[in-house]
């Protein structure tokens, strides 16, 4: 490593960083990208369990309290996740957009470096909480389960966009969460189902209000 008392920056030499930081750092993308598989074929096995379900299934009214704490920190992370979208999108037709421009030109910009570490902090806790969600008995809340299967496209595309090196990983992953919503919308009927998506009729944070 090399330091210069008159360079504010420090220089790193690759022969300098022990194998074991590259492992580290290697083990947990990969740990990362498994536990994304798991959570997407739980959901797939919620839907599963939805499509099969007996005609006489009732849904319960009292919720553990297990699944209702973890979906009150999903409905307060989705909101900031939401809101932070709203803010990188401004007037632009898209927030994709917007967001592409903001990580190819960051310069020195401090206040966007500020909001895309803010957006990354809440897009990596939203996946935590989706996953935890999806090793609870979701198929029991088919309404809250479409609306996780709309979500779950967005913050892939946040992602995509934020992780390059795993983009192509992010964006088949929004295709299967894509596919599966759209297998919801046609299982779910019309009283139970969450009546919005991201991009036709209207906003996540409208959905979001519906609960």
């Amino acid at each position: 490593m090399n330091f210069d008392l008159e360079n504010p920056y420090i220089e790193y030499d690759s022969d300098d960083i022990p194998y074991s930081l590259y492992e580290i750092h290697g083990v947990n993308k990969i740990r990362e990208l498994s536990r994304q598989l798991r959570t997407f074929l739980n959901y797939k096995t919620a839907m599963i369990q939805y499509r099969f379900r007996p005609k006489t299934a009732t849904y319960p009214d009292r919720v553990e309290e297990k699944y209702k704490e973890t979906e009150r920190s999903l409905k307060q992370l989705a909101l900031k996740f939401i809101k932070l979208l709203a803010n990188i999108r401004g007037n632009s037709f898209s927030y994709e957009i917007e967001l592409e421009r903001l990580v190819f030109n960051l310069a020195y910009d401090k206040i966007r470096k500020s909001l895309l570490t803010e957006l990354k902090d809440v897009t990596q806790k939203l996946f935590t909480t989706i996953h935890a969600l999806s090793e609870q008995e979701i198929h029991l809340h088919p309404k809250f389960l479409k609306f996780i299967a709309n979500l779950t496209q967005e913050a892939c595309i946040v992602f995509k966009i934020l992780n390059n090196w795993a983009s192509g990983f992010y964006e088949e992953l929004r295709v299967n969460y894509v596919q599966l919503h759209d297998e919801l919308t046609l299982l779910i009927p019309e009283e139970y189902a969450e009546k919005s998506t991201v991009r036709k009729h209207k906003s996540l944070e409208e959905g979001l209000r519906e609960w």
